[in-house]
């Protein structure tokens, strides 16, 4: 079986131990983790390693800043531990809770027997309902029995009134929106399938939305099962980690020890939303679809998450490995003789890391020191052809917060839900890899 590296200590460290962390043969699916499609995705195999050994039993307090869908929280509550979760994304949120919210399954069964029977019923007799998104071109994006079929679903959906169960079938529903669009399941930005694709796709919206809803509930049944003699709670926060404190203010606080966590256990985006994994448009349309609250939060996920605002002053970060990084991109730019809204690429690092420094400052006020473990799941990415380490950074910016860096394990990604090409700097005939190697970044704090 393929191994990975185990690099012990420290950068400079001759230690190399061999370990399996592809997980080739462990499904990402299993307990509520497969319940929609999410952008990187962190393995759940990497969260359960790093709980089991990193959590000093059930009252250690696990926190992802950067929680996305929700899976490092699934896992807590697995483990037995209290856990937070961050996101900037009101969609993660919803997906989150819903995901570590355990529901008799016969309860779920039962309500989607109602939804199924009173939707086929509906269509039978041509009943409409005018609730797609306004914003959303459906004849764009739709076959046509899509478009019949998603407003009756919805409607009955929406008509749940036991909330848990209600935004259950809401992820059910918004999984179905996706997959019986146009939309490239390939990738998460937003294109359309090209034409000869659009011309045989032809879904049965109804058996697509049952096959969701079926395997979601019987996975629900062994979360539950799992977790129903577990006490853990998890808190999913719609919220920046650039100001942790704020917050913590939401949860209630004898969850906390004293105000502070024990654990970080999270994957951080790769880099800006705008040239790395887009979470906001991969978003944008279930959340449409969904109505949530949040809307003004859920159209600006890209735009306000690391990286999404320019930074004029460059203030030193105390990483002479970035530093060495933004000269060679900056001098790149200058000669880039195309000029667009990627001229600043340089910039664009920049701003991504100092965000990143952000959050790094605030995990050394809210963890519990002496006492607390940091696991940060990161990948290098290419800019303007400079490979950008972010690994080495990570450790490199630590050092300040006073992180010490116990190792790194490098792991190569088997199945994670990325693009395995980029085309970068729009560059005719020229893509690059994309992330397809990992680095899991430990410290002691």
């Amino acid at each position: 079986m393929e191994s990975d590296d185990i690099i012990l200590n420290s950068l400079a460290t001759t230690t190399i131990v061999k370990e399996d962390w592809t997980f080739r043969e462990i499904s990402t699916s299993q307990y509520t983790h497969g319940f929609h499609q999410y952008p990187a995705r962190m393995h759940p195999e990497i969260a359960k390693r790093m709980i089991e050994k990193y959590a000093l039993g059930s009252k250690s307090v696990i926190l992802d800043p950067f929680m996305g869908s929700g899976g490092v929280l699934v896992e807590s509550i697995i483990h037995g531990n209290n856990s937070i979760g961050i996101d900037l994304n009101p969609f993660a949120v919803l997906l989150s809770k819903v995901k570590t919210s355990p529901i008799i399954h016969q309860k779920l069964e039962d309500t989607f027997q109602d939804i199924i029977k009173k939707s086929k019923s509906d269509f039978q007799n041509h009943t409409k309902y005018d609730n797609a998104p306004e914003k959303l071109d459906l004849d764009f994006w739709y076959p046509v029995d899509a478009r019949q079929k998603l407003p009756i679903l919805k409607n009955h959906v929406f008509e749940i009134k036991n909330k848990e169960i209600k935004d259950f079938f809401k992820i059910c529903f918004s999984f179905t929106t996706r997959r019986s669009s146009y939309q490239k399941n390939s990738i998460y930005k937003i294109y359309r399938m090209k034409p000869e694709n659009r011309e045989i796709f032809s879904p049965d919206t109804f058996k697509m939305f049952s096959d969701i809803c079926h395997k979601n509930i019987n996975n629900m049944k062994e979360f539950y099962l799992k977790t129903k003699s577990q006490k853990a709670k998890a808190f999913s926060i719609l919220g920046d980690s650039r100001n942790i404190g704020k917050q913590f203010t939401k949860i209630p606080q004898e969850i906390l020890d004293n105000g502070k966590a024990h654990l970080v256990v999270t994957s951080p985006p790769y880099g800006d939303h705008g040239t790395t994994v887009a979470y906001g448009q991969f978003s944008k349309h279930p959340g449409l679809w969904l109505e949530l609250e949040e809307k003004e939060e859920l159209l600006s996920v890209d735009a306000k998450g690391l990286g999404g605002k320019k930074i004029n002053d460059h203030t030193e970060l105390e990483s002479p490995l970035l530093d060495k990084i933004i000269k060679k991109i900056k001098k790149k730019d200058s000669e880039s003789i195309k000029k667009t809204n990627l001229s600043d690429r340089a910039g664009d690092v920049y701003a991504f890391f100092y965000d990143l420094d952000s959050c790094l400052e605030q995990l050394s006020q809210y963890l519990k020191r002496g006492n607390s473990h940091l696991c940060f799941v990161v990948a290098n990415r290419t800019v303007r052809r400079e490979k950008v380490p972010m690994d080495e950074i990570l450790i490199e910016l630590g050092r300040k917060y006073d992180f010490k860096h116990e190792g790194t394990i490098y792991r190569t990604i088997a199945n994670k839900a990325m693009a395995v090409k980029n085309a970068p700097e729009n560059i005719s005939n020229y893509s690059s890899d994309t992330m397809n190697q990992e680095s899991i970044v430990l410290f002691k704090f």
